[in-house]
């Protein structure tokens, strides 16, 4: 969700005092979960996918550093000091994840 948020694809019109995309019960945002690919896991429940009702922003808030700390790595300025050797695994899996996350909704809009 961080990607789509991040590429405009959720929250473009949204401002820091309103949101215009919140999921709701009766039209909840059905999103591919991003640790299976739609595949199912237990993270989803077996259902490839979770649905946000509420604010998208709010939702995803918690991996909003990991976000730009992964584009400052993209940029070659690590969060740890050092190469991509220094860096914690989950980490550089969320660098690649969001970065093709991000590429894969370039490419379908």
């Amino acid at each position: 969700m961080a990607a789509a948020i991040r590429v405009g694809a959720l929250c473009k019109s949204c401002s820091a005092k309103q949101c215009n995309d919140l999921g709701t019960e009766a039209e909840p945002i059905d999103l591919e979960c991003p640790l299976c690919n739609g595949g199912g896991c237990d993270e989803c429940y077996g259902l490839g996918n979770f649905r946000v009702v509420g604010c998208p922003n709010d939702y995803c808030r918690s991996i909003a550093k990991v976000a730009r700390f992964a584009d400052l790595f993209e940029k070659g300025l690590p969060p740890v000091a050092g190469g991509a050797l220094d860096q914690a695994v989950w980490f550089l899996d969320a660098v690649q994840v969001l970065s093709n996350d991000e590429t894969e909704i370039r490419r379908q809009r």
